[in-house]
C-alpha cells in the first residue's frame, strides 16, 4: 500500500481553485454594503485588483528565480560528480605516496575553491531574486499607500 502526500512545492496546485476575479467580487459586495458618502468604491477595487496583480507578479517572479537556483544547483552537481570521478581517477593512476598526497592537496584545494566560487554565485542569484521580488513589492505598497491617501482626501 503506497501513501501520497502532496507536494508542498507544488504551487500550481496551491492556485488551482483561486479565482481572482471572484475574490475581487467579494471585496465589491463587502464595500457596496457600507454606504460611505465620497467613498470611490471602483478607484478602491483598482487599487485591489492592481494588489493582487502585483502579487501575482511578485510570486510569479519568486517562481522564475527559484527554477532558475534549482537548475544552476543540478549544474553544479553535475559539474561535482563529473569533478569527483575525474580526481578519483587521477588519483588511482598515482603509485608514488608522495605524489598521491600532493595529488589529494590539490584536489582539496581546487574542491574548496570552487565550493567557494559555486556558493558565492548562488547567493547572488538568490539576493537578485530577492531584490526583483522585494522592488515589485515595495512599489506597490507606495502606489497603494498614494491611492489610500488620495482616497481619504476626498473623503472630506
Amino acid at each position: 500500500m503506497s501513501i501520497q502526500t502532496p507536494n508542498p512545492f507544488d504551487f500550481a496546485g496551491l492556485f488551482k481553485n483561486y479565482d481572482p476575479q471572484a475574490f475581487l467580487k467579494q471585496i465589491q459586495n463587502g464595500f457596496s454594503a457600507y454606504q460611505l458618502p465620497n467613498l470611490d468604491t471602483s478607484a478602491l477595487m483598482e487599487s485591489q485588483k492592481k494588489n493582487v496583480e502585483a502579487l501575482v507578479a511578485a510570486n510569479q517572479a519568486a517562481f522564475s528565480g527559484t527554477q532558475e537556483l534549482l537548475k544552476q544547483q543540478g549544474e553544479m552537481m553535475q559539474q561535482a560528480i563529473t569533478d569527483a570521478t575525474e580526481a578519483a581517477n587521477a588519483l588511482a593512476g598515482s603509485s608514488n605516496p608522495k605524489d598521491l598526497a600532493a595529488k589529494q592537496a590539490e584536489l582539496v584545494q581546487a574542491a574548496f575553491e570552487k565550493a567557494l566560487a559555486n556558493s558565492t554565485e548562488l547567493s547572488e542569484l538568490v539576493k537578485k531574486n530577492q531584490d526583483e521580488v522585494s522592488g515589485m513589492v515595495n512599489q506597490r505598497v507606495s502606489e497603494s499607500l498614494k491611492e489610500i491617501k488620495d482616497a481619504i482626501s476626498k473623503l472630506g
